[in-house]
């Protein structure tokens, strides 16, 4: 019972940051529809990036929450939810506006250079990405509704209304993603110059349509929305280098293809894409041949085409698979006036990356090379920080103003050392770090700072302490109670439930 009291607590405390950063979001943007000029604009934009962010942490906790089986009714939790993605979806409007600022040497120099053609499609490309964005995004939203039903179905069975939501949820998350398969494929084509600008505006009613109306009951698909593109056209002229008859032999291969450099198979075929692969003919001999064995040698018959096929997987994984067809070889034994019947033969092999940049391998390294490289390994474990360039420097008074005889006219003995700045108060060790940088004395105010146990946050640019033990501890973070100096308003705050992460932390040993 008191895990669930703490545990709701939690949940309250969570859902009131959230109100408080949805009307600070509002306010910093009425603030920055509102501003007069440039400078208030970027401000406000930093303000509302800072404040979203906030709200994205906020929104990934309460979607653990969610997934949860400790909580009953997650009605609240998903509204809030559904209250920031409808708060990013407006930073989102905000980050495309000023990615390129109208007036800045860029946006000036871009209008200048691009030409009517260009603009136009990036225009379309542009059109095409915010479009795949609100479909993902229109997608998380039913696969957060689909979770969130799916508990309460699982405690209440037999609720046939819900269960045929969760039916209607799934098929609109297949439309969607089937859409955005279609457009990617379209927006590769559209840099890749093989579909006309015009052809996809052609689209772009029935797309919109598609996304303002289809979850409405009267709403009706176009089915041939994508025929007006020949994609089909399209994927019969990237495969009419081939044979005849081998497209089909082609596949089946294809769907065997691995995504890892070591292996040729796999037990997931991988379907064939239109843009996935290329003929390259007179390919070099150390490429285009196939070995068969006579006796103890082998031997490589010359093929007429290699075959390059580029399986569909991420960038950081581009692997390449090389067929070798070797031509139809006619018997010479057949009975005189029979038709004889030609026998080909196909084999894989997977040649590593390297090889396409240098296929004859690595060049031997040079009895120089031989002798430097040792050296460059051993100089790199001892390469320099920049933080060793550093120099302390001592400290000059910027308006130096003459003093009465009875006044000191040097520093106190001492003044220099870290014993001197330990028996300051912490007010007067904030003041030296804030507003004397670049001084020795900022250097002996934060080492005093740390021999109280205060500890530097680099995002915040703030110092921190533990108010106590924290609740949470991991190799990554900390999350407790915490008092914090706050340079704006010169005090110091307590900031509850506060995660800290360790790569935020500021840990250089101050020697």
């Amino acid at each position: 019972m008191a895990d669930k009291r703490k545990l709701q607590g939690e949940i309250d405390r969570c859902l009131k940051k959230v109100a408080e950063g949805v009307e600070q979001f509002e306010d910093i943007w009425q603030k920055l529809h509102n501003a007069a000029n440039a400078n208030q604009k970027e401000k406000y934009e930093a303000d509302l990036k800072k404040e979203i962010k906030k709200l994205q942490r906020l929104r990934d906790q309460i979607k653990t929450w969610v997934a949860s089986n400790e909580i009953k009714d997650k009605r609240q939790l998903v509204e809030n939810r559904k209250l920031i993605e409808t708060q990013m979806e407006r930073f989102k409007i905000v980050e495309r506006e000023t990615k390129t600022k109208a007036y800045s040497k860029e946006g000036l120099g871009l209008a200048q250079k691009v030409d009517p053609a260009q603009k136009e499609k990036e225009e379309v490309g542009t059109w095409l990405t915010n479009t795949i964005d609100t479909l993902n995004m229109q997608v998380d939203m039913f696969e957060s509704e689909v979770e969130s039903l799916s508990v309460q179905t699982r405690k209440k069975k037999g609720d046939k209304e819900k269960q045929d939501r969760i039916e209607e949820l799934k098929k609109f998350i297949e439309k969607h993603r089937y859409h955005i398969r279609m457009l990617e494929t379209i927006l590769r084509m559209l840099d890749n110059d093989s579909v006309q600008v015009d052809a996809v505006r052609k689209i772009k009613d029935d797309v919109e349509y598609y996304i303002d109306s289809s979850q409405d009951p009267d709403f009706e698909e176009n089915e041939f929305l994508y025929d007006d593109l020949d994609l089909d056209d399209i994927t019969q002229s990237l495969v009419a280098t081939s044979p005849p008859g081998h497209s089909h032999l082609e596949d089946e291969i294809f769907q065997n293809s691995s995504s890892t450099p070591t292996s040729t198979t796999s037990s997931s075929p991988i379907p064939p894409s239109p843009a996935a692969f290329t003929t390259v003919r007179n390919a070099p001999p150390w490429l285009s041949e196939r070995p068969t064995v006579q006796g103890s040698r082998e031997t490589w018959p010359p093929c007429t085409f290699l075959q390059v096929r580029f399986a569909p997987t991420p960038l950081w994984k581009m692997k390449k698979i090389w067929k070798r067809i070797v031509p139809p070889q006619i018997s010479t034994t057949a009975p005189p006036g029979a038709p004889s019947a030609p026998q080909s033969s196909l084999s894989e092999v997977s040649i590593p990356p390297s090889l396409g940049v240098c296929p004859l391998g690595p060049a031997p390294l040079s009895k120089d090379q031989l002798y430097q490289q040792p050296m460059q390994e051993a100089a790199w474990t001892h390469m320099p920080h920049p933080s060793d360039s550093e120099r302390i420097r001592q400290y000059l008074m910027r308006n130096p103003c003459p003093t009465l005889p009875f006044h000191h006219q040097v520093p106190p003995p001492h003044s220099d050392t870290l014993e001197f700045y330990q028996r300051l108060s912490t007010e007067t060790l904030f003041f030296i770090f804030y507003y004397l940088e670049g001084t020795k004395a900022q250097y002996l105010a934060a080492k005093a700072l740390k021999k109280q146990s205060w500890r530097f946050h680099t995002k915040y640019m703030m110092w921190f302490q533990r108010h106590e033990e924290p609740k949470t501890i991991t190799d990554e973070f900390e999350q407790g109670t915490y008092i914090y100096f706050d340079y704006e308003k010169w005090g110091q705050r307590k900031k509850e439930g506060f995660t800290f992460e360790y790569r935020y932390l500021e840990d250089r040993d101050l020697q």
